[in-house]
């Protein structure tokens, strides 16, 4: 077998053009540039999901532009009306060991504890995750799940956009050739919160993972988020689930009808890692398992379900 090659494929990108930004607004011009040339081009942010695409050949963009060093669009910081601010390029390992994050988001903790290894959580970023658009990766699901919006900013200006809205398929998303993602906005959330998921050994991605947000009062759910990553060609709000939580005591039995229901009317991904009836069935019980510790988050005791 030829050097650097595996079963005939390559396993180093083809050529490629390289320009770091020195700005939001050097990225943003050379876009601009770009999508007016037609020319293929990728950001490149942490590189943990892109390079290895490159390798690959299923990504093979003819200029990379590395917009890593853009200090401006990292960190955690407080907004309008209680809301969370993500700067894009904020990294993993960043959000981990950031004191607020833990505080008002146990939900993305218990997901980046267990997000792919070290490497990737130092040098992935959450904007870097949104715009990939990969269909089985952890944080998505946990955004969904917390109602996140995400921040698209480009020459002409910036829109928001729910998060709901921008991830539209396998690796597809609405983000605009001459677009950034700059920020990942999240609304107050309650502390019934927690991320469970059944990962693929070898790559850590979850062949499901279910997020579930809970918000009580007085023994009674009055409001429930659940979001789920892995089964389908993108992650999603288990609307179905959601609708049977509200007004309900949290019993077993409203539980389980809830977990029942976590994908109903999906098409399951099929492949060498796990069927689609596999995955709807490790959906199901994450659910269970994901709503019951967000509800005793939510009321602080362990319950007790008839």
């Amino acid at each position: 077998m030829p050097h650097g090659t595996c079963a005939g494929r390559d396993l180093f990108p083809a050529d490629f053009g390289y320009v770091r930004a020195a700005s939001l607004a050097q990225a943003l011009s050379l876009l601009s540039d770009a999508a007016a040339a037609d020319e293929d081009v990728k950001l490149l942010a942490g590189g943990q999901s892109l390079l290895p695409m490159m390798k690959l050949r299923l990504a093979t963009p003819q200029t990379l532009i590395d917009i890593g060093g853009l200090a401006e669009l990292t960190g955690v910081s407080a907004g309008a009306a209680g809301t969370t601010s993500i700067g894009a390029l904020t990294t993993y390992r960043a959000l981990q060991h950031d004191p607020h994050i833990a505080a008002a988001f146990p939900a993305m903790t218990d997901a980046l504890a267990v997000l792919a290894d070290q490497q990737v959580r130092a040098r992935g970023t959450v904007g870097g995750c949104v715009a990939h658009g990969d269909p089985a990766a952890d944080l998505p699901a946990v955004l969904l799940a917390l109602a996140a919006s995400v921040t698209l900013t480009s020459q002409h200006g910036t829109r928001t956009v729910p998060l709901d809205d921008f991830l539209q398929g396998v690796f597809a998303t609405d983000l605009a050739a001459d677009e950034v993602v700059t920020a990942v906005t999240l609304p107050p959330a309650p502390p019934g919160q927690a991320y469970e998921k059944f990962e693929q050994p070898a790559s850590h991605l979850p062949l499901a993972g279910v997020c579930a947000v809970v918000a009580m009062s007085d023994g009674v759910i009055t409001s429930a988020g659940v979001a789920v990553t892995g089964v389908a060609g993108r992650a999603f709000r288990a609307l179905d689930s959601e609708r049977s939580l509200a007004s309900a005591r949290p019993t077993a039995a409203v539980i389980g009808a809830a977990a029942s229901q976590v994908a109903a009317g999906v098409r399951a991904l099929s492949d060498q890692h796990a069927s689609g009836p596999f995955r709807l069935h490790l959906a199901e019980v994450l659910a269970r398992r994901a709503l019951t510790r967000a509800i005793e988050r939510a009321d602080g005791t362990p319950q007790c379900l008839d």
